[in-house]
């Protein structure tokens, strides 16, 4: 199975990941080569960092914010508990799927979110929001958060670098904090035990937009595997259906805590 990490932009290039190479794309040239990769390839698995969910259920209807982003975002009680009552740090948005920019390219390329099914067409990619509903062939695409993910993988290796200590903005200003915790985690995502494992060459990755789309492929890499050889997680498609979910590195502690909280939404 292909498997693509995209990090994608409607106002500039999005970044494709193949595994090997990094794709630069406006908006046309990233549908033609979707739709040239779909000729060439029967199964694909897509991890896309953008909302492709909605809250849709009667019982939690909202068209600004699924569970899963109140549960992560940095300012609920619940997420400060998580992190000895600090919470999610500053610099990774786990804001109302709504409020994301990305939401207008999502929709022209796969028509997802799904918002009203009685007046949108269900996209070719089946949407993919637990581990179990993976299957070996088919089209898939499945959200992800690189942020996140990397707060994940990396909190407690920096737990003692001052620089992310009052925040973890790597993106969006020119601050040379900002540039600095960019060159960090790119070094640290690189040396990785998880890249490591995935990567057959040597690779560059030149800005945060790589860097993300980087890793939403690491993400999608390691869950295929464990689907083919049923090791141990190290990734995890948190959330469900009705609640919204982002595919994260696996964290006991964080999966249990959110699951209970969804449950008793």
């Amino acid at each position: 199975m292909l498997v693509l990490g995209i990090d994608p932009a409607p106002s500039k290039k999005s970044i494709v990941f193949d595994g090997e190479i990094f794709h630069h794309l406006d908006i046309a040239a990233l549908e033609h080569y979707l739709n040239a990769i779909k000729e060439k390839h029967l199964d694909i698995f897509i991890s896309w960092d953008a909302p492709l969910s909605g809250a849709i259920k009667k019982e939690n209807f909202s068209l600004s914010i699924r569970k899963i982003e109140s549960f992560f975002y940095r300012q609920s009680k619940t997420a400060q508990a998580l992190n000895g009552g600090e919470g999610i740090p500053k610099g990774i948005s786990t804001l109302g799927f709504s409020g994301c920019p990305h939401w207008s390219i999502s929709q022209y390329l796969f028509g997802l979110p799904i918002i009203n099914p009685f007046l949108q067409k269900s996209s070719e990619f089946k949407l993919l929001m637990s581990n179990t509903a993976l299957k070996k062939s088919g089209l898939y695409i499945t959200e992800a958060h690189p942020a996140l993910s990397m707060w994940i993988l990396l909190k407690d290796e920096l737990q003692d670098e001052k620089l992310f200590h009052s925040s973890w903005q790597y993106k969006g200003d020119s601050k040379n904090e900002t540039k600095l915790r960019k060159r960090i985690l790119i070094q640290k995502i690189l040396k990785h035990k998880l890249t490591k494992e995935a990567l057959f060459k040597t690779i560059e990755i030149k800005n945060d937009d790589e860097l993300d789309a980087f890793v939403c492929w690491l993400m999608a890499h390691h869950l295929m595997k464990q689907k083919n050889m049923k090791n141990k997680a190290d990734v995890y498609i948190y959330g469900d259906e009705e609640n919204g979910s982002f595919l994260l590195p696996y964290d006991e502690a964080i999966y249990t805590a959110l699951h209970k909280t969804l449950s008793n939404f």
